[in-house]
Parts: C-alpha cells; structure tokens; sequence
C-alpha cells in the first residue's frame, strides 16, 4: 500500500549540519565604521551589473548583507560608547543583558551582550537604543528623512527574509505600492542594490559622525565633572575615543591624510575652552 504522504513529495534522506566550528574564522576588527564600510564595499563589488541581471536572487541576497553590515555598526559603536562613556554607563546600568552574551564575551565585551537580543530593522529600534542606552537623542533635523528611508529598506528586507522574496501585504501597504493580481517578489538589480546601500551608508556615517561629537563634548564636560576623572589619563581617554570613531581607511582621500588624533584632541579642547 502506498503511503499517502508520498502523494504530497518524496521523502528525502535524513541530514545533519556539520560542525559549526567550520564555518567561523577568527578576525582582528577595526573601527565600527571601518568594518561597515569593507562590508560594503565586498557587497558592491561583487554586485555587479551583469551578475544581478543574470541573477534574479543575487539582488536580495545581497540586500541582506548591506542591512546586516548596518546592524552589526549599530551593535558594535553602540556597544564601545557603553564601553567609554560614564553617561552612558549610567543611563544602562538599569538595563539588563543576556547571560549567554555575557559568558561568550567575558567582562571585556560586556557591552556587546546588551544589544544581541535587537535586531535594528526598524528607525524606532535605533532612536530608541540610543535614547535608552546612550542617552542621545537622534534630532529630527538631522535624522527623520535618514531613518524614514532606512525603515523603507527594513521593509524590503523584512519581506527578503521572512517570504522568500514575496513581498508581505502589510509590507506592501507601508511601502505604498500599487496592487497587483497576484504576488509580487522583490527584485533587486544593480541600480536598487546601489540605492539601498546609499541609504544605508548615508544613515551610518551620519550617525558615526554625531556620535563622536556627542562623545567628544562629554568627553570635554561631562566627564572631568566625575569624581573618577583623572587629568592624567586625558589623552588616553580621547586616543579610545578617538580609535572607536574615525575612520582609518579614510587616511587616502583627498583632504583626510593630515588628520590625527593629536590635532582633533586639539581641536576639542579649544571648542570647548579647555
């Protein structure tokens, strides 16, 4: 007698995944920034034109790792100005962490476990981590045209991930696109896969940028107010600051090789009187 599932599709044979430890590879990484933009840079170079008209799905996929890129920024100078920042420390230490975080990363990396259990596929997560963890708030002048289209992009990926590609009805509705018959799938070619990491890139190096000006000015007031301030350790503190926040791989471009953390440190100080 047949078996009636076998009317539904064969069965396949049983698998198992192999060791995880074979797909991890150890890294020395850099500055948020800097390690976002090599991922972007990976990402459009090999988005090429050619490869994403031949491709109807190299597109989306692709799309994921400019969202990821984006998220793991978040994570890590979100997590390194919990690290520096007494203010920060402060507005956190009410928060609570994830134990498996805390027991991969050790007491060095506490910070990275805050933020392991966000995903930062919406503006709100974003605004509201900053807010709640950094106490920073993201002004509208600067951020709401940025975030509303970073939200945009969330969107897509929200229907890349969770629907193969079809593009999710409320999805849809949010996006404002036009009905259609039957079911859309999200199609991302080379002139989409540019504008989507346009977006990204501009909302990521814009808040790199307010960031360290919002550390730079604690670092100028708010911290030598602190009982643990100590005078002697103020250019080490700057230098931390310093190494989380510029970006190093800029040292080419035209007008940046004469700028050095001796020079910002000196920059600061003379902004804000010291």
């Amino acid at each position: 007698m047949t078996d009636i599932a076998d009317y539904a599709n064969t069965l396949p044979p049983s698998s198992r995944l192999g060791s995880v430890a074979d797909m991890l590879s150890e890294e020395d990484l850099p500055s948020p920034v800097d390690m976002f933009r090599r991922s972007i840079i990976q990402i459009l170079q090999y988005g090429t034109e050619p490869r994403l008209e031949e491709n109807g799905f190299i597109g989306r996929l692709l799309a994921l790792g400019v969202v990821a890129a984006a998220e793991a920024y978040f994570r890590a100078v979100l997590s390194a100005c919990i690290e520096l920042c007494p203010v920060a420390q402060s507005g956190a230490a009410s928060k609570q962490i994830n134990l498996g975080g805390l027991l991969w990363h050790g007491k060095e990396g506490f910070s990275r476990s805050a933020f392991e259990h966000a995903s930062f596929a919406s503006g709100d997560e974003l605004i509201r981590a900053c807010k709640d963890y950094l106490s920073i708030k993201l002004e509208d002048s600067k951020f709401k045209i940025l975030l509303n289209e970073y939200e945009r992009v969330c969107l897509i990926r929200h229907g890349i991930v969770h629907a193969d590609g079809l593009l999710p009805g409320r999805n849809a509705v949010q996006l404002d696109v036009p009905r259609y018959a039957k079911p859309v799938r999200i199609v991302i070619r080379y002139a989409q896969l540019q504008d989507i990491a346009a977006v990204i890139n501009t909302l990521v190096l814009t808040l790199n940028r307010e960031l360290f000006v919002k550390m730079c000015e604690r670092w100028a007031i708010n911290w030598r107010t602190r009982a643990d301030w100590d005078p002697a350790l103020e250019r080490t503190t700057f230098r931390r600051l310093w190494t989380t926040f510029h970006s190093a791989d800029e040292i080419t471009a035209s007008g940046r090789s004469k700028i050095t953390n001796t020079k910002c440190m000196a920059e600061v100080k003379a902004q804000y009187g010291i």
